[in-house]
């Protein structure tokens, strides 16, 4: 499968299409706000991508827009979505693979330059494969963040997800990004976190 089809670090038009058709599935009347905060991608976005699905067939709109509208999965959309799953279950093998590889010579560059206590910031599937590699080296995970008020207070690897605001009082010396979704936006508050206090690293994988 060709990489531009489906890029490993970064959701593709398909793979978007899966995710939205996935949720219209489950909810036919969630609204694009929904859809866009659920998949962190922005508004225009999702309304672009709608549209597109309307107009290729593989789903129809009905009701009153902006707020009633139900959207209905059509045969053809079931059968790409269909389509799509089997594509993505192969770029899931393939993603596990890189992200393992990128987290492995991430932690072993933190280790060589002295990095003894560390945070997690962003919740997600990566995160658990960082924390997998995390386990064979000398590196001490201090908290795990997130950003999102819909995470919090969850309990994640064992531990309470936290506000990233804690993170100046841990004495971390370092944080790892560890959300490819949401990745802009946390990297925008890590650095401010980072430029008030400049002995606190920050890594992240792409």
């Amino acid at each position: 499968m060709a990489q531009d089809q489906f890029a490993l670090l970064k959701p593709s038009e398909r793979m978007r299409n899966l995710q939205l058709l996935e949720e219209i599935e489950r909810n036919p009347k969630v609204s694009q706000r929904e859809l866009s905060h659920k998949f962190g991608i922005a508004l225009g976005v999702t309304n672009a991508c709608i549209k597109r699905m309307a107009r290729r067939g593989l789903i129809t709109l009905k009701g009153i827009p902006p707020r009633n509208i139900v959207y209905y999965i059509t045969p053809k959309g079931f059968a790409e979505k269909a389509s799509l799953a089997l594509k993505a279950l192969s770029l899931n093998i393939h993603h596990y693979a890189e992200i393992k590889k990128r987290f492995s010579k991430i932690l072993l560059e933190m280790q060589d330059s002295g990095v003894k206590r560390l945070v997690f910031y962003g919740v997600s599937d990566e995160m658990e494969v960082a924390y997998l590699i995390l386990q064979g080296t000398d590196i001490e995970l201090v908290a795990i963040v997130d950003g999102d008020d819909a995470v919090r207070p969850q309990t994640v690897l064992g531990r309470k997800v936290e506000n990233p605001d804690i993170i100046e009082n841990l004495k971390a010396d370092a944080i790892l990004i560890t959300s490819i979704r949401a990745k802009d936006e946390i990297l925008r508050n890590a650095k401010r976190i980072t430029r008030r206090n400049n002995k606190i690293k920050l890594f992240t994988i792409t």
